[in-house]
Formats: structure tokens, sequence, C-alpha cells
């Protein structure tokens, strides 16, 4: 899954750039090929594949070559990250890997400039190349980089494993899930067609809410919000808040409704937690939620889009622009619901 950054991040050590692929992902890598895109010197996207069998080797450089051309990479940097082989240094591991990539890739006139092998992304590792025996060094440690200065900085957590990442979208026990799924069907079949507007009010109340309130939102409130969401307009418009300031309250909402909520409504907020996680970088969060959203309600559509967007590497800026229309749509749905109400919402 890409990570296209927000904005460009220059690093000037060799040493220091690997140190930095954790905070650049979101989390530490394993077995995984990480694909470094530089754009004028600077890394503007990374990339992370499991490591292949020798059979998908060419099928992984086929498929890497759409997302990076729609990125107009011209140069990039390979680092395989996995344990050392029996055969070390005379022979790294995945060379034939690195090899079907270069002569891939350059057809298309992407250049590999540096390959690198490194066991793990931690203090002292040591790093080799694959196009260079005479090029090798250790990494610095990780957590005092420049790169995770700014990351803790713009409030994102680097966690030590793609598994611990995932591990905070983690369901709640199916007990609570079905028993929320009863009383989702009870409030459904007890009240008539939702007024998108009204709907949409819950949700921006819930996210003006999210600061102060302490412990897990209750069933009521988790299965009203699941109704809101359903609602397609309303879980629209609710992609326009991403362009506010209290766009990461509304994220930190998505990620707990995408654990609370039963299935199939669990996909609507876990693709507006996959958007809102795009959209400021985090591509390594916005795929885990994209497999919830999956996992919830097979062939839902805007997870299909979202996934399409993911893999294509589709710009954060875009998706930010989108952002700002949604939220055009938003303003309108929640003046039309305080006009008919009569009643004014702050």
């Amino acid at each position: 899954m890409p990570t296209t950054l927000p904005k460009p991040i220059r690093v000037h050590d060799a040493g220091d750039l690997y140190a930095a692929i954790p905070h650049l992902m979101g989390f530490h890598p394993a077995d995984s090929l990480v694909v470094l895109v530089l754009r004028e010197g600077m890394v503007s996207m990374t990339m992370r594949v499991d490591l292949p069998r020798p059979r998908h080797r060419g099928f992984l450089a086929a498929q890497l070559q759409t997302p990076l051309l729609e990125q107009g990479a011209a140069d990039v940097i390979l680092v395989v990250v996995c344990a050392p082989s029996e055969h070390m240094p005379e022979e790294l591991p995945h060379e034939p890997l690195v090899t079907a990539l270069r002569n891939t890739l350059g057809g298309v006139g992407i250049d590999v400039v540096d390959a690198v092998w490194l066991p793990a992304c931690e203090k002292d590792a040591r790093w080799l190349c694959y196009l260079d025996v005479d090029c090798h060094g250790t990494l610095p440690d990780p957590r005092l980089s420049a790169v995770a200065a700014a990351t803790a900085h713009d409030g994102n957590v680097t966690f030590e494993s793609r598994a611990a990442l995932a591990a905070i979208a983690a369901l709640d026990p199916p007990e609570a899930l079905e028993r929320r799924s009863a009383l989702l069907d009870e409030l459904i079949t007890s009240s008539g067609e939702p007024d998108p507007g009204v709907e949409l009010h819950r949700v921006r109340d819930a996210i003006d809410a999210v600061e102060d309130r302490k412990g897990q939102l209750p069933d009521a409130e988790i299965v009203a919000l699941a109704r809101a969401l359903a609602v397609p307009d309303v879980r629209d418009a609710s992609m326009g808040f991403a362009a506010l300031p209290k766009s990461r309250q509304a994220e930190r909402l998505w990620l707990e409704l995408t654990r609370t909520c039963p299935a199939p409504e669990r996909a609507e907020p876990a693709c507006l937690l996959a958007f809102y996680a795009y959209q400021r970088g985090d591509g390594g969060l916005a795929s885990i939620a994209i497999d919830a959203a999956e996992d919830a309600c097979p062939g839902h559509t805007l997870t299909k889009l979202l996934r399409a967007a993911l893999s294509a590497a589709f710009p954060p800026e875009e998706m930010r622009a989108m952002s700002r229309k949604y939220l055009d749509s938003a303003r309108r749905l929640l003046r039309t619901a305080q006009s008919s109400s009569g009643r004014s919402h702050s």
C-alpha cells in the first residue's frame, strides 16, 4: 500500500533515510520490500509490499509500475527488510527480486538509483548495498531522527509492526457487536425515515464531544451514529469535516466506530477513517481501515473506490480538495436541518 507524503521530505544521509522508513510508513516493516520514490532529491512517496515468492517476482514488478508511473516517478530506492541469508555478504537476500525490479522498472523509464538490504529498522542495524559491494553502513537510532520528531509533532504514532497498527482497529467482542446489531434493528424498525440534516448534526455533535468525553461511547449512541452514517448523504458530507481544525477528533471517532459498530454498517466509519488517514498521508492506517471495511461489507462501493485510489497512490492534496467540496455539502445539510427545526445549532 502506498503512503503518499503530504509534503516531500529531504534526508541528506543514507543511514538517516533508511532509519526514517518506519516514520514515513507509520510502522516498522518486516519481511518487506519498501520502495522510496524520489522527486528532485526528496522522498515524495513510500510503498511497502510483502516479499514475494520466487514465482511471483515478475508479477510484483509489473504490479508496481502503475502507481509509480502515475506518480511520475523517475528515480526510486529499493529497500529489502528481512533476516540475513546464510551466504551473506557474498549473496544478499532476494537479489533476483532486485534484479527483476531493476529490469522491469528500467524498461518503463524508472531508474533504481540504489537498492539496499537491512535486517530491521533499528539502531546499529547494518545495511548493505546490492549495487555496490563497497556501499554499507549502520543505522542511527530511528527514534532520534528529524523525521521522527516531525512525525511526533504532527501527532502521529509509529507502531512496532503492521500487526500492532492493525490492533488499534481490533473489533469489540462478538457479544457486544451482536447486542448493538439487535439494538440497531430495533431503532430502524421503530423510527421513521432518517432526516440527513438531523443525522449530520448528530455526527457533528459527536465529533465536538470527542475531546472531553471520558470512556467509550454508550451502545445507544454507537447505534444512533451507525444509523446516521448509513445515510449516504450523511457519510459523504462527513468527509467534509476533514477540512476543519477538528479533523483529528473526527478521525478518533471514526476509529472508535470502526471497532464498535456491527457489520455491515461498520464499513461506513471504516471508509471515513481510510479517507481521513490517507488525506493526511497515513497510508498504513488507511490500508488497515480499508481492510476493515471490506471485511464488514464485501463489495461495498465506496470501499472499492477508496481501495483503487490508494492502490494508484492518488495524491493526498486531491483528497483534501475533495474534503473541501464535501464540506460545502455538509454546510448545506446543516443549514437545512436548522431552518426546518427552527432551532440554532452552533
